[in-house]
């Protein structure tokens, strides 16, 4: 397995920080050395965030990302900062404008979040579709995660929200 490093941003309170130690979480799970950090500025609530994870089965030695495989953005206050991304930029088309670059892959993840009842998992749905997209880790990986957190019901809903998010990135015709 090569070095995977991913960034998710956005804004404040979207649960960013949440999002990345999940993913490291389960990277962890699946055998793999891994960094998570996150970055933000004075405003923490509605301003930008970044959190970023790199996983290798090789440690990891410089522990930032240099050549993301994936970009999750899930809200507009990321402006044009991934723009000239080379990688895929997986983004909310529930919270952002359309965007007309190739590798900007809109999925409605605040929408799928939302018929479940659960809007605040929202960035699970971006999960779910970074490993369709990557092959990063299983699927099942993030499902025996998100079975873990919380009570019985919330799990479950979490679960059902890392699948729709993994089958709208692979009917927009991603998917590894």
């Amino acid at each position: 397995m090569a070095q995977y490093e991913f960034i998710m941003a956005g804004t404040g309170g979207q649960g960013l920080v949440f999002c990345a130690s999940f993913l490291a979480e389960a990277a962890i799970l699946g055998g793999r050395n891994v960094v998570q950090s996150q970055s933000y500025g004075i405003s923490q609530r509605g301003g930008f965030i970044s959190a970023e994870v790199l996983m290798d089965d090789a440690e990891i030695l410089f522990q930032q990302v240099v050549k993301p495989n994936l970009i999750i953005a899930l809200n507009e206050v990321v402006g044009t900062r991934y723009d000239k991304a080379v990688a895929p930029v997986v983004y909310d088309t529930s919270l952002m404008k359309p965007r007309q670059m190739s590798n900007w892959i809109g999925i409605p993840m605040t929408e799928i979040a939302h018929e479940l009842g659960a809007p605040k998992s929202a960035n699970l749905a971006g999960l779910g579709a970074a490993m369709a997209l990557t092959g990063a880790l299983p699927l099942d990986t993030l499902l025996s995660i998100a079975e873990r957190k919380g009570k019985p019901d919330v799990a479950k809903i979490n679960m059902e929200v890392i699948r729709r998010g993994a089958a709208a990135a692979e009917a927009a015709g991603g998917g590894n």
